[in-house]
């Protein structure tokens, strides 16, 4: 009995044996990083080896998970980017900075980083490699340098450049494109324009990532490797930060997997201070994430005209010292964000609309006063306001006025609670948790060396034969070309009739 069963204990132990992963993330900023480190330590966690080349090492190191620190090769993003400048690249226009400064600048101070010398060199072997699809395709050289298999991972909604790497439909007429801040229900003028940005946005990658960075990797792994466009067509899956009921629902390739949620854990307990916080105030909570100076005294003004305490995730200390701070709101330089948010007193969520803290709030069923900065967060506040669980307040249009009446609608009206609550019940159901579906699948292209039976043929296909525009201009010739002939044939057998009658008479 025990030797039949053999075979399968066997097979069970190679599906579940240890995989050697290459992590590879570069970009400097921890917002992104936040998703990527969550799955990275549930495979360390599950038993693979995951060497992880990033800005962040763990403060506490687990088993299976091999920090190899970054910090110092290129300047942090966070807090290290002015205003000014986010503001500036509004729009489509924002594809250049990303593709420049998170893209090409951050591979060009990588590339220059001892610890990616030496492991250019070293003898390392690896089953995969896992990196960011983002502001540059340059890391994608490590698949090529190993002979491994990609994974790449988008920690917000898919942006324009994913598509056409895997086929994945990508119709402006109904699919908002990243940088357009809009929903899938547009006008005439609406569609234009999210043509046009998506268009536009795809051109300015292209100029701005992909022909330098192709330069720069090919002078770094040498000129024999493929060029990043033929390593990014054959990239074998995407884990994406999107869900159908956080973003707009759109169809997926088999190979692009929505994995939303994917950082988001159990709420914990929370501590005695905010617990006491929390309890202080019977009446409720709004929690909000600091925003620049120049709008900051307008910002305390309103939150001074609500009935309620507020958390607001700032340091006080670097405040202005001509701008008083007011009694109901309790400054906290570091907030237990999740926790705080999927308290039953907690009334409100003030954000930016990044999207790991939209998805916070649509988990916890909270409404969201949204002030969109750049990048998708106005894409991802707009789809609150269209699914009626949030309202956005646009940054050069704050005021005092204009925060009260946003936050007291929000407040006031148990319709937005309502429907926050009917999302995260959408959020939640799941057949498979987002950490199990994004292991599952990491393990699957591991299992079967790349998977390339998932690649849809789309991806083969050069523009002109995805839009069937060879097709259409071969049955407009052919159509014109019957049309003049079959004419012909008609003047023809008219000009005979017409003898005819002539030699008659």
């Amino acid at each position: 009995m025990l030797l039949r069963g053999l075979p399968l204990i066997l097979m069970t132990l190679e599906l579940c044996g240890a995989a050697n992963i290459l992590a590879m993330f570069p970009l400097p900023g921890l917002s992104h990083f936040v998703m990527f480190r969550a799955l990275l330590k549930e495979l360390a966690q599950r038993g693979h080896n995951v060497d992880v080349f990033s800005h962040f090492p763990l403060e506490k190191p687990i088993k299976g998970y091999h920090d190899i620190d970054l910090r110092g090769s290129s300047p942090l993003l966070t807090n290290n980017m002015t205003f000014d400048v986010l503001r500036d690249e509004k729009g489509v226009e924002f594809a250049k900075l990303m593709s420049n400064e998170a893209g090409f600048k951050i591979c060009e101070d990588s590339f220059k980083a001892t610890q990616l010398k030496q492991l250019k060199t070293s003898r390392k072997k690896y089953d995969l490699l896992l990196t960011e699809l983002f502001g540059s395709d340059c890391m994608l050289g490590w698949a090529w340098h190993f002979k491994v298999p990609t994974i790449v991972m988008t920690s917000s909604a898919n942006l324009p450049w994913a598509a056409d790497r895997f086929g994945l439909p990508d119709n402006p007429s109904y699919i908002p494109t990243y940088f357009m801040g809009s929903v899938s229900k547009q006008d005439f003028f609406g569609r234009m324009m999210n043509t046009w940005t998506l268009i536009r946005s795809k051109m300015l990658y292209r100029l701005h990532s992909t022909i330098p960075s192709n330069k720069l990797a090919k002078e770094f792994f040498g000129p024999e490797m493929p060029d990043l466009d033929v390593l990014a067509y054959n990239t074998s899956l995407q884990l994406v930060n999107s869900h159908f009921s956080v973003n707009n629902a759109r169809p997926l390739v088999p190979n692009v997997v929505e994995v939303g949620g994917l950082h988001v854990g159990e709420p914990r307990p929370l501590s005695k201070h905010f617990d006491d916080v929390l309890a202080a105030d019977k009446r409720g909570i709004e929690i909000i994430e600091s925003l620049p100076r120049g709008k900051l005294e307008a910002l305390l003004n309103a939150l001074a005209e609500l009935p309620y305490t507020v958390i607001m995730k700032a340091n006080v200390q670097k405040f202005p010292k001509d701008i008083a701070a007011p009694k109901n709101i309790v400054f906290e330089p570091w907030i237990p964000q999740l926790d705080i948010l999927c308290d039953p007193r907690v009334k409100l969520f003030i954000s930016h609309g990044g999207m790991m803290g939209t998805q916070e709030a649509v988990y916890c069923g909270i409404p969201v006063l949204g002030i969109p900065i750049f990048a998708d967060q106005s894409l991802n506040i707009k789809y609150t306001e269209a699914m009626g669980f949030g309202i956005m307040v646009d940054y050069e249009k704050i005021t005092k006025e204009t925060l009260v009446i946003a936050a007291g609608k929000l407040l006031e009206d148990p319709k937005y609670r309502a429907n926050a609550q009917r999302l995260s019940a959408y959020f939640k159901d799941r057949p498979m948790k987002p950490m199990d579906t994004a292991v599952y699948w990491v393990e699957y292209i591991v299992r079967h060396q790349g998977a390339p039976i998932l690649q849809s043929a789309a991806k083969d296909l050069a523009w002109y034969q995805y839009y069937l525009i060879d097709v259409a201009a071969f049955l407009m010739f052919f159509s014109a070309l019957l049309a003049s002939i079959v004419a012909k044939v008609f003047v023809l057998l008219r000009n005979l009739g017409a003898k005819k009658k002539t030699k008659t008479s």
